[in-house]
Parts: C-alpha cells; sequence; structure tokens
C-alpha cells in the first residue's frame, strides 16, 4: 500500500465498520423488541468478526504507530489522543461483553442484553469514528514524516483483491 492511499485507506475502513453496523441496527435495532433469528446470529457473527479484525488491525495500527507518532510530532494532541486511545480500550471491552452474551443460551434475555449493548457499542463507535476522522486522520496527514506514514501502513491490512482501497466493500 502506498503511503497517498494510508489515509484513505483508514477512511475505507471507517466507511466499511459504519455500513456494517447501520445494517446491524437497521435489522435488529428498529421497531419493537423481537427474538434475534437466525438470519440475525448469522449476521451479528460476521459483523463480530470484521470488528475483531479491525480491532486487531487497524486499531492496533492507531494505537500502536499513528497515535504516537502524533504525540512525538504534536505533543498538545495529547489532550485529544488520550480519550481515543481510552475509547478503544472501552470498545474493545464492549465488543468482548457483547460476544459473551452473544453465546448465552437463546431466550428473551439475551436478546434483550444484545438489543442493549449493541445501541451502547454502535453510538459510541459512531462517536468515535468522527472524531478520530476530524482530530487524528486530518491532522496526521499534514504532520506526519514519510517513515512515520510508511511504519502506519506497513501495519495496516492490505485491501481485498479487487478493492483499491476507496471504496467501501
Amino acid at each position: 500500500m502506498g503511503e497517498e492511499q494510508i489515509f484513505e485507506r483508514m477512511r475505507s475502513d471507517h466507511r466499511r465498520v459504519l455500513e456494517t453496523v447501520a445494517g446491524i441496527e437497521t435489522a435488529l435495532l428498529t421497531g419493537a423488541a423481537r427474538a434475534v433469528s437466525p438470519q440475525d446470529e448469522a449476521r451479528l457473527r460476521e459483523a463480530f468478526a470484521l470488528m475483531e479484525e479491525q480491532f486487531a488491525t487497524h486499531m492496533a495500527a492507531e494505537d500502536d504507530v499513528l497515535y504516537p507518532a502524533l504525540l512525538e510530532t504534536l505533543p498538545e494532541a495529547r489532550v485529544s489522543i488520550g480519550p481515543l486511545a481510552a475509547e478503544h480500550l472501552e470498545l474493545r471491552d464492549m465488543l468482548a461483553r457483547l460476544t459473551a452474551t452473544f453465546l448465552e443460551p437463546v431466550g428473551p434475555d439475551r436478546d434483550e442484553q444484545i438489543a442493549v449493548q449493541l445501541r451502547d457499542f454502535i453510538d459510541l463507535l459512531r462517536i468515535h469514528i468522527r472524531k478520530e476522522e476530524a482530530v487524528v486522520i486530518s491532522v496526521a496527514e499534514r504532520v506526519l514524516r514519510p517513515r512515520e506514514v510508511e511504519a502506519l501502513a506497513a501495519r495496516m491490512p492490505q485491501p481485498p483483491r479487487g478493492e483499491s482501497g476507496g471504496a467501501p466493500r
């Protein structure tokens, strides 16, 4: 992945995650509470797998490379980066709790807990991505040195075949 593409790839990952959670939200969190169907279960498994992949790659690259590089270049960014890093921890914890709840025996209590946890997870994820794009990515594009951008690109997953990095799947 070329240096010039890394920030668009990050935005593409964000769009892909937001599209996934919007689909879950439409399927599971609109209208009256209802049981989680086998179709919903499959959709949730796919979504959880995507989130785990993104947390292990994209989010890890932000934690290990992007945030430290920005803090080295702009120490005053700590007031913005600190809360974003804390949100990464919270999102990881929320996903783990959600996954554990999903594995509990099927029933109305479990389904209600899934709905509540999903709502909280999706809300925080959306807010986090908006802040990250406004505060981190836009600044990083302007201030990071080529070696830092190269290090970030090396940590990001390669786009799947047929994906240029600009368009979400």
